[in-house]
């Protein structure tokens, strides 16, 4: 007799779990959307703060590894838009690390040149210099508003190399810009 109390039980927890991620999906879609608002109206800081709510989600119920990447490279975006480098330089690592073990070029690419205006951020030249020697390679294929940031961060080490004395950076990294701008 207590079998059917059991299995009754059981199909309960069950409902009620799958209910609950459809609750979770749901929040986790809300949250995106109020950070997407905030960003595109420039509200940075209710878009840090509903994107990190949607990262907690993701992180706590295990959502996809590339979805979780995705969303902490562009939480580091916003917190770099904020001058927040050093929580930027976390996130932004973080997904790198996801897109290293994958190998998607694209998104290694991004996820270096992100990182290296935050280390520029904190006055971390050199490292930043490093991280876009490595992402040229894979800077062709950026699009839209990546292939802008990855010029636009040539341009910001080429000219702190020079102001440094090291022409031969600084002229790499203007050559790197210009065939960007010009593909």
């Amino acid at each position: 007799m207590a079998k059917p109390k059991v299995a009754a039980v059981a199909v309960l927890v069950a409902v009620a779990l799958i209910s609950g991620c459809g609750k979770t999906r749901k929040e986790f879609e809300r949250q995106l959307d109020i950070c997407t608002v905030g960003e595109n109206n420039g509200v940075l800081t209710a878009a840090a703060e509903a994107c990190g709510n949607a990262l907690d989600i993701a992180r706590q119920h295990e959502f996809p590894p590339e979805e979780i990447s995705d969303l902490s490279y562009r939480l580091g975006q916003i917190e770099r838009r904020q001058g927040n480098f050093g929580e930027a330089e976390f996130l932004v690592r973080a997904s790198l690390d996801f897109e290293e073990q994958v190998a998607d070029s694209a998104g290694v690419a991004s996820r270096r040149v992100e990182l290296a205006i935050s280390l520029a951020g904190q006055n971390r030249w050199d490292e930043g210099a490093e991280l876009l020697t490595r992402a040229a390679a894979h800077a062709p294929s950026l699009a839209g508003s990546e292939r802008k940031d990855a010029m636009n961060a040539l341009r910001g080490y080429a000219a702190q190399a020079k102001k440094q004395g090291d022409s031969e950076t600084a002229e790499r990294f203007t050559s790197l810009a210009l065939e960007l701008a010009t593909e």
